[in-house]
């Protein structure tokens, strides 16, 4: 019974199998007449009337061809069967298409893996079927216009330096303030009534450096100031700085150092900012270290009322435990908080200190109030004492005259000429004023001048010559050689007249905002 029936199930199997095959191969026929990869097979009429009667975006149904004859009727089914034919021998004598790169091939079925051969052998390779996700979809480059308009709008503010050039690029211009390159004290290390010397480097672009000078600190807060020399054609500048006896002991700092050319650029240095080196300090030893300023005992006038022109006697007791009281000096202020008067004093009798006050002939009538009183011991350690002090706000000074003036000077015109000068080769811009004062007459006119709008730190000082007519005042702005080109205004103009009453007139003020001159 098995015997019989093998040779059976064998037989079945191999009719199914060439069945199977058979279908395969017709699919392979199919795909590649209506949507595979030809390769270069010769487009045929019948193929481009297909392709012109489908839509773009969709693809043609699997397994429809659509032939035309020339005279535009359609085929009947035998004249199909024959194209059919036809096209089937022609795939037969073309060369195999070469095989397309896929990503990735998808896994072959067993019945794949026996037809595929065949298929090969008749030219009939279909196009590898790839999933929609693993191709991925060509980028789309954007229009040329489309590109242009997401580049961002270029800004004229970041154009290089060389197409808006800045004055410090000028070679005849010099508006940057001198550079200081090192400083250092020798020795570093000093006993207190001993000497040191600071040794500071600086440059300038161009000008050259005309002074350095500046303020040196105690741990106790002594200030002592200090001048530069030039040493030879170089760029180093020193100072001797003397240190006092019984100072204040530990390290003795510049404060501030101001640095000037011959443009009149400057810059001050801080120490609290870092600017200045480590190098710019000195250790102080000693034995009888004073660090405490010295202390206000009392302050008491000769006579509490007084006529203007004459003289008066403010005595001041002050007291210092170990250096001893080296300095005292004093201010009262007007009536009208517009003028003030300064003195100093000497060692007197039984301690106290002896101030001369001399009024001048005309000023301010009235109270005039001790504003302040400093004082200084012999080792630089200083303190000043305000109204808030007991002993300095019962001072009060009684002062009358023929002729009170308490308004300050007022300037009411203000000229220059030329209005163009030389930066090559620097000039002098004659200035003219005309100043009135109520009673007591101006004493002295000055100013500054300044680049307008501030963009470089080059001020020009300037004075007035005294004046026979008591208004008419002139003085001379010198320009020096390098200065900043363009608009320069007046900054400032302090009047004082002789009774001590002091107006400064900023830039803002009507008087002065019209006046200006030109560097070329």
């Amino acid at each position: 019974m098995k015997r019989s029936f093998l040779p059976l199930f064998f037989t079945a199997l191999v009719v199914v199998f060439g069945i199977a095959v058979w279908v395969r191969l017709s699919a392979y026929q199919i795909e590649d007449q209506t949507g595979g990869n030809l390769g270069q097979a010769p487009a045929r009429p019948s193929d481009v009337t297909a392709s012109a009667n489908s839509s773009p975006d969709t693809p043609p149904e699997t397994g429809t061809i659509v032939d035309a004859d020339p005279s535009g009727a359609v085929s009947t089914a035998s004249s199909r069967a024959a194209l059919r034919q036809q096209r089937y021998n022609e795939l037969l004598r073309n060369p195999p298409p070469a095989a397309p790169v896929a990503p990735a091939a998808p896994k072959e079925s067993f019945l794949d893996r026996v037809v595929s051969p065949i298929a090969n052998a008749l030219g009939m390779k279909p196009k590898p079927q790839t999933p929609a996700a693993v191709v991925p979809k060509p980028p789309q480059p954007n229009p040329p216009q489309q590109q242009q308009q997401q580049q961002p709008p270029r800004d004229d503010s970041t154009k290089p330096t060389e197409d808006k050039p800045r004055e410090e690029q000028d070679p005849e211009t010099d508006v940057t303030p001198p550079q200081l390159m090192g400083a250092e004290f020798v020795p570093a290390q000093v006993q207190d009534n001993g000497e040191t010397m600071l040794a500071a480097y600086v440059t300038d672009n161009l000008s050259g450096v005309r002074s350095v000078s500046g303020v040196i600190s105690s741990p106790s807060g002594a200030l002592q100031g200090f001048a530069c020399q030039r040493e030879g054609e170089g760029d180093r500048f020193v100072a001797r700085i003397k240190v006092p006896a019984d100072a204040a002991e530990g390290d003795w700092v510049v404060k501030y150092l101001t640095l000037s050319d011959n443009a009149n650029n400057s810059v001050n240095i801080n120490q609290t900012s870092g600017q200045l080196p480590i190098s710019a300090k000195f250790r102080v030893s000693s034995s009888t270290s004073d660090s405490a300023p010295p202390v206000l005992r009392g302050v008491y006038l000769e006579k509490r009322s007084m006529t203007a022109g004459e003289r008066n006697t403010v005595f001041v007791q002050a007291e210092d435990e170990k250096s001893g009281v080296g300095l005292v000096s004093g201010v009262f202020v007007s009536p009208s908080k517009q003028a003030r008067i300064g003195f100093g004093c000497r060692p007197g009798a039984g301690g106290s200190w002896e101030c001369t006050v001399s009024p001048p002939a005309c000023l301010d009538c009235g109270a005039w109030q001790l504003e302040q009183v400093q004082v200084q011991d012999k080792a630089n350690n200083m303190a000043t004492f305000r109204a808030d002090n007991q002993f300095v706000s019962q001072v009060v000074l009684d002062i009358g005259g023929d002729k009170c003036d308490a308004g300050p000077p007022q300037i009411t015109a203000l000229a220059v000429s030329p209005n163009v000068v030389s930066n090559a080769e620097g000039g002098t811009i004659n200035i003219a004023a005309v100043v009135q004062d109520d009673s007591c007459g101006v004493a002295s006119l000055s100013g500054q001048a300044i680049p307008a709008g501030a963009t470089s730190g080059q001020r020009i000082p300037f004075s007035f010559d005294p004046s026979t007519d008591g208004q008419n005042f002139t003085g001379r702005i010198i320009v020096p050689k390098h200065a900043a080109k363009g608009l320069w205004t007046i900054g400032w103009i302090q009047a004082l007249d002789k009774g001590h009453n002091l107006r400064a007139y900023g830039a803002a003020e009507p008087v002065l905002q019209r006046v200006t001159f030109r560097v070329e």
